[in-house]
């Protein structure tokens, strides 16, 4: 895709970043914005929440579909509402639309974390835990249905996200799927490594459990069965090997030793 569009359009679920992230593509490509909530407000001339409290869900959702028809041919990029996907005529103008739709694709954890800073969600407010999930689940494959593409944001700052956007436009046919590998094979590395600074943390708890009944820091018969656990349970896996995983191990043990001895001062 060497043609950059016309129109850039931002989907995914609230909290996924495409008001920020839309911004910051703006910025990096001298690009105008705007964002379908902003719009919705100025059209109705109070703020979502009020939106919400006066008409409801459907009143919204029918300023929803009206503004989102009219920023169809706008030359710039823009970032929809995370129930745009709720309607169907809205997902008939979205897979009719002249504009490139991208797909800001994070998990569910960090998602709630930004909603729970920002308190500002309607949604949030009104739906348990369950709900809020199933909703998830109800829209993914929506986002993935009308989009044109897919970028994984787990673990990536805004100005890497939009870097990698607009490095979408700059590359020929060949490279888009390459690309779109390789932002999935980044976020598998940022929850990997996200995984074992957990698994780090634990260790520093588990360090005072050591110290405090006196145990010793190295339990050499509870790593070895722990390998072996692991081996029968990737033994058909032609990429998890067992070599892999000793070595992996190894490395985790070591760190895990080594923080552990710092602790106790051992």
């Amino acid at each position: 895709m060497s043609k950059e569009p016309d129109t850039l359009m931002l989907v995914g679920f609230m909290g996924a970043g495409k008001t920020t992230v839309g911004k910051e593509i703006a910025r990096q490509h001298h690009s105008k914005f705007i964002d379908i909530d902003s719009e919705i407000e100025r059209e109705a001339g109070m703020s979502i929440r009020a939106i919400f409290q006066e008409y409801g869900e459907s009143g919204f959702r029918d300023l929803e579909t009206k503004v989102l028809a009219n920023v169809q041919t706008f030359d710039g990029i823009v970032a929809t509402g995370g129930g745009v996907v709720e309607r169907e005529d809205n997902m008939a103008i979205l897979h009719e639309s002249p504009a490139t739709v991208i797909y800001l694709h994070g998990n569910l954890e960090s998602t709630i974390g930004r909603l729970l800073i920002e308190g500002q969600r309607p949604l949030l407010e009104e739906k348990s835990a369950a709900e809020f999930f199933r909703l998830w689940a109800q829209r993914d494959p929506k986002y993935q249905s009308v989009a044109n593409f897919m970028v994984e944001t787990i673990g990536k700052t805004p100005e890497r996200i939009a870097a990698e956007i607009v490095a979408l436009f700059s590359s020929n046919e060949d490279e888009l799927a390459l690309l779109q590998l390789r932002s999935e094979i980044d976020a598998f590395d940022r929850q990997i490594f996200g995984v074992i600074e957990k698994r780090m943390q634990t260790v520093e708890a588990v360090a005072k459990y050591k110290e405090k009944f006196g145990m010793p820091t190295v339990q050499q018969g509870r790593m070895t069965k722990m390998r072996k656990l692991l081996k029968y349970d990737f033994e058909n896996s032609e990429d998890v090997t067992d070599d892999m995983i000793d070595k992996i191990m190894a490395i985790l043990t070591d760190a895990a030793i080594n923080k552990e001895n710092k602790q106790l001062k051992r």
